[in-house]
């Protein structure tokens, strides 16, 4: 008799024991799916929320006209330059408007004149370097930062953007432009604000010398 109560005290452990571990797997089985589960969605959230970060970025930081970088970029660029700027290499700054652009709405109608800037921009784009940085300044007036080049390579380059600008055809009732250019050059002690500020200046200094040519600012 005592044998088969132990038998049968035996046979309850087990089945507690069993069904102990049985609920306990299944309980951490449940636990991890439920976090798994959760995780995914987490991700895939983070995943939306950056993606529309970053859309809104780029809409806060495109030209909607040519897909250059716009002035907000530039700001934002300026206030970030000396820090990229970490060695002792010059910099140039180059202001580009387009001749008499005016002439062209005027004339030939805003849809040509959007037409051209859109093509100036795919032309500069193909004629910087990978690490040159160009902007959509406003208007008809473009931005170009030269990062690390020596002053003769930066004039041989605009002058080069210069001629290819002249000769182009556009494909805009093949309407031909010219390009006014102005830089200034800096260093790595330099305020590039203040370089754009005389690149600018050069700018002027290229549309009164008769347009279509390049101005560089001198201090002197």
């Amino acid at each position: 008799m005592r044998v088969l109560v132990l038998h049968y005290d035996v046979v309850n452990i087990s089945l507690i024991y069993n069904l102990f571990f049985k609920e306990l797997f299944f309980s951490i089985s449940s636990a991890i799916f439920i976090i798994a589960i959760l995780y995914l969605f987490i991700k895939k959230e983070i995943m939306r929320v950056n993606a529309k970060a970053s859309k809104a970025m780029s809409y806060a930081f495109t030209d909607a006209l040519t897909g250059l970088n716009n002035r907000h970029y530039l700001n934002d660029f300026l206030k970030k330059f000396t820090a990229l700027n970490k060695y002792d290499s010059d910099f140039a700054v180059v202001f580009i408007d387009i001749d008499r652009f005016k002439l062209v709405n005027d004339t030939l109608g805003h849809l040509t004149g959007d037409c051209i800037l859109k093509g100036l921009a795919l032309s500069l784009q193909s004629l910087i370097r990978p690490g040159d940085t160009l902007c959509r300044y406003g208007g008809e007036e473009f931005v170009i930062i030269f990062s690390d080049i020596f002053k003769q390579d930066a004039l041989s380059k605009v002058e080069q953007i210069r001629d290819c600008i002249e000769k182009r055809s556009f494909d805009c009732k093949e309407q031909k432009i010219t390009i006014s250019a102005g830089i200034s050059f800096g260093s790595r002690d330099n305020d590039i604000n203040e370089v754009m500020e005389h690149s600018d200046k050069a700018l002027y200094m290229a549309k009164d010398a008769g347009r279509n040519c390049i101005k560089v600012y001198n201090p002197d």
